[in-house]
Order: C-alpha cells, then structure tokens, then sequence
C-alpha cells in the first residue's frame, strides 16, 4: 500500500516528465515498427530507401569525403539489395549531364545530405536514417511543446498517438528523404512564432530556420503562409524579414530549376500551358489525397478532419486561420508537382498546425467552461 501511494504521488508530482516520457516512448515503438517492417504495401513503396533518396545519399557520400566514383558505386549496390524491387540506377544517374531533372532540383538541397554526413562516416548508408529519426522524435516534443503552451499536455498525447500511429506521416519521416525534415523545421519554427518575443535571438533563430527550411526542398508557399501568421499575430516587420530571407534563400533554387517539364506533372507543353494546367493539378491532388487518406490512413485522416472542423466553427481565430493557410500552401506544393498518389508527402507539414489548431481550440473551451462556471455559481 505504501509503494502504491509513493508511485502515484510521484506520477501526480512529475505528470508533465511522465506525458513527455510516455510520447518518446510511442515515438520509439512508431520507429522500431517502422524499421523493422517495411516493404510494398498495397502496391505502394514503404521502403527506407526511396529513388529520389538515392541523390541525397550520393551527396552525403560526397561530403564525408568519398569521390565520384565511389560513392555513385557504393549507392547503386545498396540500392540494388535494399530499395523498391525494379528499382535501378546506372552511373548516368549520377551525372547532371545526363540526369538534369533530377540534379536540377537536388543540387541546392544540401542541407539534409551535410547533416546525414556523419552519421554515413559512422554508419555508412544506414547512417542516412539518422536525421529522419531525431527528425520524428522532434515532431513529438513540438508537438508536446505546443501542448504545454496550450495547457493540455494530455490531449498532446493523444495527437502524438495519432501522429506516431500515422502511415503516411512514418513513411514519408523514416525514410532517406528531405520530407520529413522540412515538416520539423517548419514546426520548430511555429513554435519559435507561437513564443515569440521580438528578440534578437528569435529573429536570428526564425531567420535560420527559414533558410534551412529553403535549402531542404522547395518550401516558399509554406514561408509565406508563415508570414501571413506572423501579420496576424501582429509581427508585420518579422513578416517582412520571413518573405523577403524565403525569397532570397529561393533565389538559387530558381536559377538551377530544370526545365518546365519537371513542374506540374501529366500536363503538355510549354510553361503557359503548365500554369493553365494548374487548377486542373490542384483538383486532382486534392481528390486523390484525400481518397487515400481514406483508405489508407484513418488516424491522420481524423487529425486533419478534426483541424478542418474547428477552423470553420473559430474561424475568427489565428490558430484556425494559420491552419486552413498552411493547407493550402501544401496544396499548392502539391499541385505544382502534379504527382498524384503521394500519400500526403507534400502536405506532411501541416499536421503541426492540424495539432496546435485542434489543441488552441482545447484550450479555448476549457477557459470558457471555467468562466461560464464563475458566473453561474451563486
């Protein structure tokens, strides 16, 4: 009896280390599962090891110091044993001459392949794991974070439950690709806004995210919706630096692009006719995106339901406003592309701003039942 009374006084003492605790602990077994198991899953590739990872991985190589020559070799032999089955590369894909989509929109994405380089001189190309894991571990202590911000540490839990439990966001996170860290950086910076305290430290901070976030993959829609954010919250100067940091750190993306056929895919032609092609690319992405959320991943369907609800009944509210702009940020993303069956990889940073909206509207009604009570007790 005694024991039992010192272990639940201990949980009520330390009930913030505990929630914490228990949201490393579901992020861990997310990540065990999702290492120890995967593969083709319905016909679509839930394997570590994606193509488009493959030049992540070279460039990694390259920075921890290995040649041309080795580390092209060294990626096309762990490909062939632990990528997607018919998954093949020769040496042309390696070079820019040959392979210009691909290196076109690669080449200025260095900040996931220098972060990877260690962990691939430690570990070699299972070393390219490293940042997505911390990458996913993140994910869950901002989510946490925005919990505690939020007072609702417990409701954080169960978003983290659902966010861990996801197929679509583990995929797209424990793999050798820039996804997933481009959705933590973003969330980071939520954070940064949400706390914000016009500190040199904070623009400093805000200014570096951003520019990592430009140098992951293309990100500019999302950098000004978070601008947008920052107007709202009334940090117009903040607002400016954020657009006009994106706009420069876009600059060598844009020069380096490939041609206009690697932008909205399934459309013909020049890029006129791609940028009239768009809405009918926006159309599609979103019908897709949402039919395979349906049949394939409930949770973050639920996640993303439930943000969606609440921003159309607190819509005079930032956190529901910043949410339905992100969105359609990632839409946006998506459309460009036009790649349609991607299981919501270019949409993966919203579902931070799904979880801060879901839980500010927690805390929303928490504080108005507690006034409502005020008032009506005698």
């Amino acid at each position: 009896m005694t024991i039992l009374r010192t272990t639940l006084f201990f949980c009520l003492r330390h009930q913030t280390l505990l929630l914490y605790l228990c949201a490393l602990a579901v992020t861990l077994i997310s990540i065990a599962s999702r290492v120890l198991f995967n593969g083709m899953v319905f016909e679509f590739d839930y394997h570590l090891y994606h193509p488009d990872g493959a030049a992540y991985t070279y460039m990694a190589l390259k920075y921890a110091g290995a040649s041309h020559l080795e580390a092209s070799q060294e990626v096309l032999a762990w490909y062939g044993v632990n990528a997607k089955p018919g998954t093949s590369f020769d040496m042309t894909f390696f070079s820019k001459d040959d392979n210009p989509i691909v290196w076109g929109l690669a080449q200025t994405r260095v900040v996931y392949p220098l972060l990877s380089a260690p962990f691939v001189l430690l570990f070699g190309i299972k070393g390219m794991l490293v940042v997505p894991i911390i990458s996913f571990f993140l994910l869950s202590i901002f989510t946490m974070e925005l919990g505690r911000v939020t007072r609702n540490l417990p409701l954080a839990l169960g978003i983290v439950f659902i966010i861990t439990t996801s197929t679509s966001v583990s995929r797209w996170y424990i793999a050798n690709i820039t996804d997933g860290l481009l959705a933590t950086i973003l969330a980071a910076s939520l954070l940064v806004v949400i706390r914000l305290n016009h500190s040199t430290w904070s623009l400093f901070l805000l200014g570096l995210l951003v520019v990592m976030g430009s140098f992951t993959r293309f990100s500019l829609p999302y950098w000004f919706g978070l601008a947008i954010f920052l107007i709202l919250r009334g940090a117009r100067p903040l607002a400016i630096v954020v657009s006009v940091v994106s706009i420069l750190s876009f600059i060598p993306t844009f020069l380096n692009r490939p041609g206009s056929e690697s932008f909205v895919a399934g459309a013909q032609g020049d890029g006129l006719a791609r940028a009239l092609y768009l809405p009918i690319s926006a159309s599609r992405v979103l019908f897709i995106e949402i039919s395979q959320l349906v049949a394939l991943d409930r949770s973050l369907l639920l996640l993303i339901s439930a943000a969606l609800i609440v921003s159309l009944v607190r819509w005079k509210q930032v956190s529901a406003q910043v949410f339905v702009i992100m969105s359609l940020a990632g839409w946006s993303i998506g459309a460009l592309n036009g790649v349609l069956g991607v299981n919501f990889r270019y949409q993966l940073p919203i579902v931070i701003f799904a979880a801060y909206t879901v839980l500010d509207a927690l805390e929303f009604s928490v504080r108005f039942f507690q006034k409502t009570r005020v008032i009506d007790t005698p």
